[in-house]
This record gives C-alpha cells, structure tokens and sequence, in this order.
C-alpha cells in the first residue's frame, strides 16, 4: 500500500488546470484528505471484518482442529512436583516463592548427588573396557607369538640366500693387536 504523501502528489499533479485561485486549491486538496480518511476507515473496517470471520484456535489444539499431544515434562518438573507437597506438609506457613527457593537449593544438591554417581559408573566404565582391551590384547599377543613361531619355522626351512657383493678387504693386523689377541 503506498503512503498518504505519494497519493497526495500523484493527486495534486493531476490537478485540473480549471482552478485559477488559492481557494480552489484549497477546497481540491481538502476534498483529497477526506476522500483518502474515508477510504482508510473502510479499509480497516475491513480488515475488522475479516479477523472476525477468522474462527479463533483454542489452545491445546493445531490448526486442523486436533488436540495437540503434550511434551513429557522434564526431570525438574517431576522434582517440583514431588517435592512441592513435601515441604507445604513440613512448612505450612511458607510462601510459594519460599517454597520454590527450598524446592531449588534440593534440586541443586541433588544434581550434584547425580553427578558424582554418574563419575563413579563412568570410572566403573572404565575400569571394565580397560579389563576387556588386556583380555583382548592378550588374545591378540597369543596370535602374535603362534603367527611369529610359524615364520621362525620357515625360516628355519628356508635359510636366506647370500648376495653376491664385493670382498671385505682385511687390514694386516699390527703387532700390537696380535699379542692383545694371544693374552686373552
């Protein structure tokens, strides 16, 4: 939808060349602002209408009229629930937010209760996939000893052949070496 001012212009440039004086003018531009008041009444009027026809959605249901499922309701709301009653019970006198702050001071101290056992069953965890991995490092080094035994006895079949290559070329010992040599 264009704005009051565009309309405004476009309606002044087509003025009729007909109105000579500044109260005619005057009386054009006047007329254009109630014309354009009217046509914005009925526009929302309209748009009144409309919404009205539109049948309004309850709540608890989806567009096609359906009931919606709820979600589960979280560990924290289930604690509230539990522990709301308990206190009101020992407490009678408290307020709502009271209670709310004891339920909260609870719920934390149960978390961190939650958190050291799942510590321990995760280091049980561990402790149990380390004792698997030895069981199977073992079987794996067992393999290993029947795979090496296997290639010690093919070698043993098989000795490995000698490459031809040049001759080592022997120095003359030294006086001094030969009669190291004879002591020992």
């Amino acid at each position: 939808m264009t704005s009051n001012n565009a309309l405004y212009k476009v309606y002044v440039a087509n003025m009729p060349d007909i109105l000579n004086t500044k109260k005619d003018v005057d009386e054009y531009c006047k007329q254009f602002w109630k014309d354009n008041k009217e046509k914005v009444k009925e526009a929302k009027a309209a748009e009144k209408a409309a919404k009205a026809e539109k049948p309004k959605r309850k709540k608890g249901f989806d567009k096609d009229g359906n009931p919606k499922e709820k979600r589960a309701p979280s560990p924290y709301n289930i604690f509230v629930k539990e522990k709301y009653a308990e206190i009101k019970a020992e407490n009678p006198n408290m307020d709502k937010t009271e209670i709310f702050a004891e339920i909260a001071k609870k719920w934390q101290e149960s978390k961190k209760l939650n958190e050291d056992v799942k510590e321990e069953v995760k280091e049980e965890e561990k402790e149990e996939v380390k004792e698997e991995e030895k069981e199977e490092v073992n079987v794996e080094e067992k393999e290993e000893v029947k795979v090496e035994e296997k290639e010690e006895e093919e070698e043993v079949k098989a000795p490995p052949k000698k490459k031809a290559g040049r001759k080592a070329i022997v120095k003359k010992k030294t006086a001094e070496v030969v009669e190291a040599e004879n002591d020992e």
